[in-house]
């Protein structure tokens, strides 16, 4: 059975960019090379995003509950989350990598225990759908209270490797 991953369609409230769209359903679909058209009947898709968007190959969870071969079900909220449906996005897609990844309080990446070198942290980012900023942002939003993150790096490319 799969477990189900919730993608926000907009950044969250924390995020400089409240509300605009992140076209996640459009990477994921880019990764997985999901045919052009809606199979899924998701709203307001972005043919254009979809057909130049940069591949959103992993996700990045709090908590450790994930292993390779695992499946996961790819959602949305068809309106305000935990307030509306549920809209599955694509098949069920397997895992083919996990890392554990952590950002400390000076917003420091580690990925298996190992500090990762800066320059790479752009290609993380893109990775997982974002530019480097706008990640910064989504795992400590608040910088006057910074609080560390640990969790895992679910990828489902086998080609990225860290």
């Amino acid at each position: 059975m799969s477990k189900v991953i919730m993608f926000s369609r907009y950044f969250p409230k924390s995020h400089p960019r409240c509300g605009a769209p992140t076209y996640f359903v459009e990477k994921i679909w880019s990764a997985i090379k999901e045919p052009s058209g809606n199979h899924f009947n998701v709203p307001d898709i972005n043919l254009w995003e979809y057909l130049n968007c940069k591949p959103k190959n992993h996700t990045i969870r709090a908590g450790h509950r994930f292993k390779v071969g695992d499946k996961f079900s790819p959602r949305v909220w068809s309106g305000k989350p935990y307030r509306s449906k549920q809209i599955k996005i694509a098949p069920d897609i397997t895992v083919k990598k996990i890392f554990d990844f952590e950002m400390d309080l000076n917003g420091i990446y580690s990925i298996n225990g190992k500090y990762i070198p800066q320059q790479m942290y752009p290609v993380i980012a893109q990775n997982d759908g974002l530019t480097e900023m706008d990640m910064q942002f989504w795992f400590m939003p608040d910088y006057k209270k910074p609080k560390e993150f640990k969790g895992q790096l679910i990828c489902w490319n086998e080609h990225i490797n860290y």
